[in-house]
């Protein structure tokens, strides 16, 4: 009987060690998953501001850059400040900074020019393997 007894404590002390073992990977995991889709939301919002900044359109190009040069490119980042899920959808708040480049007329001599940078909250929703922005709610940040 104490055989059987000392092997049940044993196993219950085995238990209760693992479980919060258990629990700190899950919860690991789960952080590990959370951040991998907030890479993958900043990369697609990124995309999204790296397409407006290629556009003839874009808003650096209105302006004649100084010193003779003309532009060249516009490189985009994104930095995600916040994400939230509501069922399939996730709202992004990320900002942009684009830094224009300007170049001689050859396009040598590329040389960086003022950055310039905006905050936005996004919509997306998955895509496949991508992601696909849903909304545009910008306009509500500042309500």
């Amino acid at each position: 009987m104490q055989k059987k007894r000392k092997v049940g404590l044993a196993a219950a002390a085995a238990v209760l060690v693992a479980v919060p073992g258990g629990l700190v990977v899950k919860s690991q995991a789960g952080a590990a998953e959370r951040e991998a889709e907030r890479k993958s939301l900043e990369q697609a919002a990124e995309e999204v501001f790296q397409r407006r900044a290629d556009a003839p359109e874009a808003q650096w190009r209105k302006f004649p850059p100084s010193g003779g040069k003309v532009w060249n490119q516009a490189d985009a980042r994104a930095d995600v400040s916040e994400v939230k899920r509501k069922g399939d959808q996730f709202t992004v708040d990320v900002n942009e900074i684009t830094i224009p480049y300007a170049s001689d007329t050859y396009g040598r001599k590329l040389e960086p020019t003022t950055p310039y940078v905006g905050s936005y909250r996004f919509v997306f929703e998955r895509d496949g393997d991508d992601w696909r922005l849903v909304k545009d709610l910008t306009a509500q940040l500042s309500k």
